[in-house]
Protein backbone atom coordinates (compact mmCIF):
# COMPACT_ATOMS: atom_id res chain seq x y z
CA UNK A 1 0.00 0.00 0.00
CA UNK A 2 1.56 3.25 -1.24
CA UNK A 3 5.02 1.67 -1.31
CA UNK A 4 5.54 1.29 -5.05
CA UNK A 5 9.29 0.79 -4.95
CA UNK A 6 8.90 -2.19 -2.60
CA UNK A 7 6.03 -3.61 -4.64
CA UNK A 8 7.89 -3.21 -7.92
CA UNK A 9 10.98 -4.91 -6.49
CA UNK A 10 8.85 -8.00 -5.83
CA UNK A 11 7.42 -7.74 -9.35
CA UNK A 12 10.88 -7.41 -10.91
CA UNK A 13 12.03 -10.52 -9.05
CA UNK A 14 8.92 -12.39 -10.24
CA UNK A 15 9.50 -11.32 -13.84
CA UNK A 16 13.04 -12.67 -13.82
CA UNK A 17 11.92 -15.99 -12.30
CA UNK A 18 9.06 -16.29 -14.79
CA UNK A 19 11.35 -15.71 -17.77
CA UNK A 20 13.64 -18.50 -16.55
CA UNK A 21 10.85 -21.10 -16.36
CA UNK A 22 8.36 -20.22 -19.11
CA UNK A 23 10.40 -21.84 -21.89
CA UNK A 24 10.11 -25.18 -20.09
CA UNK A 25 6.37 -25.29 -20.65
CA UNK A 26 4.71 -26.75 -23.71
CA UNK A 27 1.74 -25.03 -25.36
CA UNK A 28 -0.77 -27.19 -23.52
CA UNK A 29 0.58 -25.93 -20.20
CA UNK A 30 0.43 -22.23 -21.08
CA UNK A 31 -3.27 -21.91 -20.23
CA UNK A 32 -2.40 -22.74 -16.63
CA UNK A 33 -0.15 -19.65 -16.54
CA UNK A 34 -2.94 -17.25 -17.47
CA UNK A 35 -3.55 -15.94 -13.91
CA UNK A 36 0.19 -15.34 -13.39
CA UNK A 37 0.70 -13.74 -16.78
CA UNK A 38 -2.41 -11.59 -16.37
CA UNK A 39 -1.39 -10.31 -12.93
CA UNK A 40 2.17 -9.57 -14.03
CA UNK A 41 1.10 -7.76 -17.18
CA UNK A 42 -1.37 -5.60 -15.23
CA UNK A 43 1.20 -4.75 -12.57
CA UNK A 44 3.82 -4.06 -15.25
CA UNK A 45 1.38 -1.63 -16.86
CA UNK A 46 0.70 0.00 -13.49
CA UNK A 47 4.44 0.41 -12.99
CA UNK A 48 4.81 2.07 -16.40
CA UNK A 49 2.13 4.60 -15.47
CA UNK A 50 3.61 5.21 -12.01
CA UNK A 51 7.21 5.74 -13.15
CA UNK A 52 7.41 8.73 -15.53
CA UNK A 53 8.92 8.15 -19.00
CA UNK A 54 9.40 4.43 -18.35
CA UNK A 55 8.86 1.48 -20.68
CA UNK A 56 7.73 -2.05 -19.91
CA UNK A 57 10.01 -4.38 -17.98
CA UNK A 58 7.89 -7.42 -18.88
CA UNK A 59 6.85 -8.45 -22.34
CA UNK A 60 6.23 -11.94 -23.58
CA UNK A 61 6.45 -10.74 -27.18
CA UNK A 62 9.68 -10.35 -29.10
CA UNK A 63 10.48 -7.08 -30.83
CA UNK A 64 9.52 -8.58 -34.20
CA UNK A 65 6.20 -9.78 -32.81
CA UNK A 66 5.50 -6.28 -31.53
CA UNK A 67 5.74 -5.02 -35.10
CA UNK A 68 2.81 -7.14 -36.26
CA UNK A 69 -0.05 -4.98 -37.48
CA UNK A 70 -2.73 -4.75 -36.35
CA UNK A 71 -1.81 -5.73 -32.81
CA UNK A 72 -5.42 -5.84 -31.56
CA UNK A 73 -6.29 -9.14 -33.29
CA UNK A 74 -3.29 -11.12 -32.08
CA UNK A 75 -4.31 -14.05 -29.86
CA UNK A 76 -4.28 -13.48 -26.10
CA UNK A 77 -4.67 -15.95 -23.26
CA UNK A 78 -8.22 -17.23 -22.90
CA UNK A 79 -9.92 -17.14 -19.54
CA UNK A 80 -11.32 -20.51 -18.48
CA UNK A 81 -14.98 -19.54 -18.11
CA UNK A 82 -17.37 -17.59 -20.31
CA UNK A 83 -19.07 -15.54 -17.60
CA UNK A 84 -19.62 -11.81 -18.07
CA UNK A 85 -16.79 -10.93 -15.66
CA UNK A 86 -14.37 -13.23 -17.51
CA UNK A 87 -15.27 -11.72 -20.87
CA UNK A 88 -14.68 -8.21 -19.50
CA UNK A 89 -11.37 -9.32 -17.95
CA UNK A 90 -10.25 -10.84 -21.25
CA UNK A 91 -11.14 -7.66 -23.17
CA UNK A 92 -9.34 -5.45 -20.67
CA UNK A 93 -6.33 -7.76 -20.87
CA UNK A 94 -6.19 -7.21 -24.63
CA UNK A 95 -6.44 -3.45 -24.15
CA UNK A 96 -3.47 -3.57 -21.77
CA UNK A 97 -1.55 -5.65 -24.32
CA UNK A 98 -2.29 -3.14 -27.05
CA UNK A 99 -1.17 -0.10 -25.03
CA UNK A 100 1.97 -1.83 -23.72
CA UNK A 101 2.99 -2.84 -27.25
CA UNK A 102 2.66 0.69 -28.59
CA UNK A 103 4.37 2.18 -25.56
CA UNK A 104 7.38 0.00 -26.36
CA UNK A 105 7.32 1.17 -29.97
CA UNK A 106 6.34 4.81 -29.66
CA UNK A 107 5.89 5.83 -26.00
CA UNK A 108 2.14 6.36 -26.12
CA UNK A 109 1.99 6.44 -22.30
CA UNK A 110 4.38 9.37 -21.84
CA UNK A 111 4.45 10.88 -25.33
CA UNK A 112 2.53 13.98 -24.27
CA UNK A 113 5.33 14.86 -21.81
CA UNK A 114 8.10 14.46 -24.40
CA UNK A 115 9.48 17.13 -26.75
CA UNK A 116 7.64 17.09 -30.06
CA UNK A 117 10.51 15.45 -31.94
CA UNK A 118 10.44 12.53 -29.48
CA UNK A 119 6.72 11.95 -29.73
CA UNK A 120 5.23 9.11 -31.77
CA UNK A 121 5.20 9.80 -35.50
CA UNK A 122 1.93 10.74 -37.19
CA UNK A 123 1.54 7.28 -38.73
CA UNK A 124 2.19 5.64 -35.33
CA UNK A 125 -0.42 7.82 -33.65
CA UNK A 126 -3.00 7.15 -36.35
CA UNK A 127 -2.22 3.43 -36.23
CA UNK A 128 -2.68 3.33 -32.46
CA UNK A 129 -5.89 5.37 -32.70
CA UNK A 130 -7.37 2.99 -35.29
CA UNK A 131 -6.38 -0.10 -33.30
CA UNK A 132 -8.03 1.36 -30.20
CA UNK A 133 -11.25 1.90 -32.15
CA UNK A 134 -11.06 -1.67 -33.42
CA UNK A 135 -10.55 -2.88 -29.84
CA UNK A 136 -13.74 -1.08 -28.81
CA UNK A 137 -15.70 -2.68 -31.65
CA UNK A 138 -14.42 -6.11 -30.66
CA UNK A 139 -15.16 -5.70 -26.93
CA UNK A 140 -18.94 -6.23 -26.62
CA UNK A 141 -18.88 -7.24 -22.94
CA UNK A 142 -17.12 -4.04 -21.83
CA UNK A 143 -19.45 -1.85 -23.87
CA UNK A 144 -22.62 -3.84 -23.20
CA UNK A 145 -25.91 -2.03 -22.68
CA UNK A 146 -25.58 0.54 -19.92
CA UNK A 147 -28.04 3.38 -19.47
CA UNK A 148 -25.33 5.67 -18.13
CA UNK A 149 -23.00 4.99 -21.06
CA UNK A 150 -25.84 5.63 -23.51
CA UNK A 151 -26.47 8.97 -21.79
CA UNK A 152 -22.88 10.19 -21.86
CA UNK A 153 -22.44 9.00 -25.46
CA UNK A 154 -25.31 11.34 -26.36
CA UNK A 155 -23.36 14.27 -24.90
CA UNK A 156 -20.88 14.15 -27.81
CA UNK A 157 -23.44 16.14 -29.82
CA UNK A 158 -23.19 19.05 -27.35
CA UNK A 159 -20.64 21.82 -27.03
CA UNK A 160 -18.24 20.99 -24.15
CA UNK A 161 -19.06 24.29 -22.46
CA UNK A 162 -22.70 23.27 -22.07
CA UNK A 163 -22.02 19.92 -20.35
CA UNK A 164 -23.24 19.82 -16.73
CA UNK A 165 -20.95 19.88 -13.70
CA UNK A 166 -21.22 17.91 -11.43
CA UNK A 167 -21.31 15.25 -14.16
CA UNK A 168 -24.14 12.69 -14.17
CA UNK A 169 -22.98 9.35 -12.69
CA UNK A 170 -22.42 6.56 -15.21
CA UNK A 171 -22.91 3.23 -13.41
CA UNK A 172 -21.70 0.04 -15.09
CA UNK A 173 -22.67 -3.55 -14.42
CA UNK A 174 -19.16 -4.08 -13.01
CA UNK A 175 -16.32 -1.91 -11.76
CA UNK A 176 -13.99 -3.81 -14.10
CA UNK A 177 -15.94 -2.66 -17.15
CA UNK A 178 -16.05 0.94 -15.87
CA UNK A 179 -12.27 1.00 -15.38
CA UNK A 180 -11.67 -0.57 -18.80
CA UNK A 181 -13.73 2.15 -20.51
CA UNK A 182 -11.96 4.85 -18.47
CA UNK A 183 -8.57 3.48 -19.51
CA UNK A 184 -9.67 3.34 -23.15
CA UNK A 185 -10.93 6.94 -23.00
CA UNK A 186 -7.71 8.14 -21.34
CA UNK A 187 -5.34 6.78 -23.96
CA UNK A 188 -7.56 7.63 -26.89
CA UNK A 189 -7.83 11.22 -25.60
CA UNK A 190 -4.06 11.39 -25.07
CA UNK A 191 -3.54 10.25 -28.66
CA UNK A 192 -6.07 12.76 -29.98
CA UNK A 193 -4.27 15.52 -28.07
CA UNK A 194 -0.92 14.57 -29.62
CA UNK A 195 -2.56 14.42 -33.05
CA UNK A 196 -4.00 17.90 -32.54
CA UNK A 197 -0.45 19.27 -32.34
CA UNK A 198 0.03 18.19 -35.98
CA UNK A 199 -3.17 19.84 -37.28
CA UNK A 200 -3.39 23.31 -38.76
CA UNK A 201 -6.80 23.61 -37.10
CA UNK A 202 -6.77 21.48 -33.92
CA UNK A 203 -10.32 22.40 -32.82
CA UNK A 204 -12.04 19.20 -33.98
CA UNK A 205 -9.57 16.90 -32.26
CA UNK A 206 -9.59 19.02 -29.10
CA UNK A 207 -13.38 18.76 -28.89
CA UNK A 208 -13.07 14.97 -29.22
CA UNK A 209 -10.53 14.97 -26.37
CA UNK A 210 -12.89 17.03 -24.18
CA UNK A 211 -15.77 14.62 -24.77
CA UNK A 212 -13.61 11.62 -23.90
CA UNK A 213 -12.44 13.41 -20.77
CA UNK A 214 -16.01 14.25 -19.80
CA UNK A 215 -17.03 10.62 -20.16
CA UNK A 216 -14.35 9.75 -17.61
CA UNK A 217 -15.74 12.36 -15.23
CA UNK A 218 -19.13 10.63 -15.52
CA UNK A 219 -17.54 7.22 -14.92
CA UNK A 220 -15.69 8.61 -11.90
CA UNK A 221 -18.94 10.09 -10.59
CA UNK A 222 -20.51 6.64 -10.75
CA UNK A 223 -17.58 5.06 -8.88
CA UNK A 224 -17.61 7.82 -6.25
CA UNK A 225 -21.31 7.16 -5.68
CA UNK A 226 -20.66 3.42 -5.47
CA UNK A 227 -17.79 4.06 -3.04
CA UNK A 228 -20.34 5.49 -0.57
CA UNK A 229 -22.38 2.28 -0.53
CA UNK A 230 -21.89 -0.33 2.14
CA UNK A 231 -22.90 -3.35 0.06
CA UNK A 232 -21.03 -5.87 -2.04
CA UNK A 233 -20.98 -3.61 -5.10
CA UNK A 234 -18.93 -0.91 -3.36
CA UNK A 235 -15.92 0.43 -5.23
CA UNK A 236 -12.99 -0.45 -2.98
CA UNK A 237 -9.99 1.52 -4.24
CA UNK A 238 -7.73 0.43 -1.39
CA UNK A 239 -7.94 -3.15 -2.70
CA UNK A 240 -6.77 -2.08 -6.15
CA UNK A 241 -3.66 -3.82 -7.48
CA UNK A 242 -4.30 -2.60 -11.00
CA UNK A 243 -5.04 0.72 -12.70
CA UNK A 244 -7.86 2.40 -10.80
CA UNK A 245 -9.81 5.55 -11.60
CA UNK A 246 -7.28 7.83 -9.83
CA UNK A 247 -4.74 7.55 -12.64
CA UNK A 248 -7.32 8.22 -15.36
CA UNK A 249 -8.59 11.32 -13.53
CA UNK A 250 -5.11 12.66 -12.89
CA UNK A 251 -3.91 12.27 -16.48
CA UNK A 252 -7.22 13.64 -17.79
CA UNK A 253 -6.87 16.90 -15.86
CA UNK A 254 -5.14 18.60 -18.79
CA UNK A 255 -8.09 17.77 -21.00
CA UNK A 256 -10.62 19.59 -18.81
CA UNK A 257 -12.56 22.16 -20.79
CA UNK A 258 -13.08 24.59 -17.91
CA UNK A 259 -12.06 25.32 -14.33
CA UNK A 260 -15.37 23.79 -13.19
CA UNK A 261 -14.23 20.46 -14.69
CA UNK A 262 -10.86 20.86 -12.96
CA UNK A 263 -12.39 21.56 -9.55
CA UNK A 264 -14.66 18.55 -9.82
CA UNK A 265 -11.68 16.36 -10.81
CA UNK A 266 -9.82 17.47 -7.67
CA UNK A 267 -12.96 16.77 -5.60
CA UNK A 268 -13.24 13.25 -7.07
CA UNK A 269 -9.57 12.49 -6.40
CA UNK A 270 -9.97 13.52 -2.77
CA UNK A 271 -13.16 11.47 -2.50
CA UNK A 272 -11.35 8.34 -3.70
CA UNK A 273 -8.25 9.00 -1.58
CA UNK A 274 -5.75 6.17 -1.34
CA UNK A 275 -6.04 3.61 -4.12
CA UNK A 276 -3.61 0.74 -3.84
CA UNK A 277 -0.17 1.96 -4.90
CA UNK A 278 -1.49 5.38 -5.93
CA UNK A 279 -2.69 8.24 -3.77
CA UNK A 280 -5.60 10.44 -4.82
CA UNK A 281 -4.63 13.05 -2.23
CA UNK A 282 -1.15 13.47 -3.76
CA UNK A 283 -2.69 13.77 -7.23
CA UNK A 284 -5.27 16.30 -5.98
CA UNK A 285 -2.58 18.39 -4.26
CA UNK A 286 -0.42 18.35 -7.42
CA UNK A 287 -3.34 19.65 -9.48
CA UNK A 288 -4.44 22.19 -6.87
CA UNK A 289 -0.96 23.73 -6.90
CA UNK A 290 -1.10 23.89 -10.70
CA UNK A 291 -4.43 25.73 -10.61
CA UNK A 292 -2.88 28.31 -8.30
CA UNK A 293 0.12 28.75 -10.58
CA UNK A 294 -2.13 29.13 -13.60
CA UNK A 295 -4.71 31.40 -11.95
CA UNK A 296 -3.42 34.67 -13.47
CA UNK A 297 -4.02 33.30 -16.98
CA UNK A 298 -7.67 32.62 -16.16
CA UNK A 299 -8.43 35.54 -13.84
CA UNK A 300 -11.19 36.95 -16.06
CA UNK A 301 -12.75 33.62 -17.00
CA UNK A 302 -15.96 32.18 -15.60
CA UNK A 303 -16.01 28.70 -14.09
CA UNK A 304 -17.45 27.19 -17.30
CA UNK A 305 -15.23 29.15 -19.70
CA UNK A 306 -12.77 27.57 -22.13
CA UNK A 307 -9.27 27.33 -20.63
CA UNK A 308 -7.43 27.66 -23.94
CA UNK A 309 -5.63 25.36 -26.40
CA UNK A 310 -4.44 22.04 -24.98
CA UNK A 311 -0.88 22.46 -26.19
CA UNK A 312 -0.46 25.80 -24.41
CA UNK A 313 -1.36 24.56 -20.93
CA UNK A 314 0.78 23.62 -17.97
CA UNK A 315 1.49 19.90 -17.68
CA UNK A 316 1.82 18.36 -14.17
CA UNK A 317 4.51 15.73 -13.58
CA UNK A 318 4.28 14.04 -10.17
CA UNK A 319 7.36 11.95 -9.43
CA UNK A 320 7.56 9.11 -6.89
CA UNK A 321 8.09 10.30 -3.34
CA UNK A 322 11.42 11.69 -2.22
CA UNK A 323 13.40 9.93 0.46
CA UNK A 324 11.76 10.84 3.76
CA UNK A 325 8.26 10.89 2.30
CA UNK A 326 8.26 14.34 0.67
CA UNK A 327 6.25 14.78 -2.52
CA UNK A 328 7.77 16.47 -5.56
CA UNK A 329 6.03 17.70 -8.70
CA UNK A 330 7.22 19.63 -11.73
CA UNK A 331 5.04 21.79 -13.96
CA UNK A 332 5.99 21.81 -17.62
CA UNK A 333 4.92 23.62 -20.75
CA UNK A 334 5.99 23.76 -24.36
CA UNK A 335 8.73 26.30 -24.95
CA UNK A 336 7.93 29.77 -26.26
CA UNK A 337 10.03 32.69 -27.43
CA UNK A 338 9.19 34.44 -24.16
CA UNK A 339 10.86 31.60 -22.27
CA UNK A 340 13.86 31.79 -24.56
CA UNK A 341 13.71 28.20 -25.74
CA UNK A 342 13.05 26.00 -28.72
CA UNK A 343 9.29 25.67 -29.22
CA UNK A 344 9.72 21.90 -29.58
CA UNK A 345 11.31 21.64 -26.14
CA UNK A 346 9.44 20.98 -22.92
CA UNK A 347 10.16 23.84 -20.50
CA UNK A 348 10.09 23.62 -16.70
CA UNK A 349 7.75 26.34 -15.43
CA UNK A 350 7.74 25.50 -11.71
CA UNK A 351 8.58 22.92 -9.07
CA UNK A 352 6.76 22.15 -5.82
CA UNK A 353 7.61 20.02 -2.79
CA UNK A 354 5.40 19.27 0.20
CA UNK A 355 4.47 16.74 2.83
CA UNK A 356 1.00 15.35 3.52
CA UNK A 357 -0.71 14.67 6.81
CA UNK A 358 -2.93 11.66 7.50
CA UNK A 359 -5.91 13.42 5.89
CA UNK A 360 -3.98 14.16 2.70
CA UNK A 361 -3.64 17.89 3.37
CA UNK A 362 -0.46 19.69 2.33
CA UNK A 363 2.16 20.82 4.83
CA UNK A 364 5.56 22.50 4.39
CA UNK A 365 4.70 23.52 0.83
CA UNK A 366 7.57 25.09 -1.12
CA UNK A 367 7.24 26.35 -4.70
CA UNK A 368 10.02 27.46 -7.07
CA UNK A 369 8.82 29.38 -10.13
CA UNK A 370 10.86 29.64 -13.35
CA UNK A 371 8.26 31.07 -15.74
CA UNK A 372 8.39 34.88 -16.23
CA UNK A 373 4.58 34.93 -16.57
CA UNK A 374 4.35 33.88 -12.93
CA UNK A 375 6.73 36.47 -11.46
CA UNK A 376 3.87 38.22 -9.68
CA UNK A 377 3.17 35.14 -7.60
CA UNK A 378 6.56 34.14 -6.26
CA UNK A 379 10.23 35.01 -6.65
CA UNK A 380 11.53 33.95 -10.05
CA UNK A 381 14.26 31.31 -9.91
CA UNK A 382 16.80 30.38 -12.58
CA UNK A 383 15.02 27.94 -14.88
CA UNK A 384 16.61 24.50 -15.27
CA UNK A 385 16.70 22.92 -18.72
CA UNK A 386 14.19 20.09 -18.74
CA UNK A 387 16.19 17.83 -21.04
CA UNK A 388 19.17 18.10 -18.71
CA UNK A 389 17.01 17.91 -15.60
CA UNK A 390 15.40 14.59 -16.52
CA UNK A 391 18.26 13.09 -18.55
CA UNK A 392 19.58 10.79 -15.79
CA UNK A 393 16.06 9.73 -14.87
CA UNK A 394 15.05 8.92 -18.43
CA UNK A 395 18.25 6.97 -19.06
CA UNK A 396 17.55 4.93 -15.92
CA UNK A 397 14.05 3.87 -17.05
CA UNK A 398 14.59 3.76 -20.81
CA UNK A 399 14.85 -0.05 -20.86
CA UNK A 400 12.08 -0.55 -18.34
CA UNK A 401 10.65 0.80 -15.12
CA UNK A 402 12.98 -1.50 -13.15
CA UNK A 403 15.69 1.15 -13.67
CA UNK A 404 13.82 3.23 -11.08
CA UNK A 405 14.44 0.58 -8.40
CA UNK A 406 18.11 1.50 -8.15
CA UNK A 407 17.53 5.25 -8.03
CA UNK A 408 17.09 7.63 -5.13
CA UNK A 409 15.39 10.94 -5.84
CA UNK A 410 17.06 13.68 -3.83
CA UNK A 411 15.88 17.21 -3.38
CA UNK A 412 17.71 19.86 -5.34
CA UNK A 413 16.89 20.60 -8.95
CA UNK A 414 16.60 16.84 -9.46
CA UNK A 415 19.41 14.52 -8.53
CA UNK A 416 19.17 10.82 -9.16
CA UNK A 417 21.76 8.40 -7.92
Amino acid sequence: MESPKSAFRHLWAAIQLFRQIEDRFVNDDLSNLVPIYDAMLRLDFLAQKHVPYSLSSFSRCSDSAMMENPFWNRPSPQFPRSSYSDRVASERFRLTQLICAHNKLSRVVWGALCPLEERPRLDELLGFYNEMILWKKSSPATFSDCDGLTTIDSFTAFDPGSLPIPPPPCVFTSNEAALAVAMFNSYLACTVTMLSATDENPTTREVEAYHLGYQNLCIAAGLVERHKNQDASQYKPCDSVTSGITTSLYHGFNRCFSSAWQKWTIFALRSIGREGLTNGFASANTLEIMCGLDASNHVNLGSNSYLGPLNERLIPLLLPRLEGGKRIAFYLRYGTEELGGDEREIQVAAKATWTQNADGNMEALNIDVYDPEMIGKLTLQKRPQSLELFEAWRQAVDKGWHGYLETTIREGSLQIG
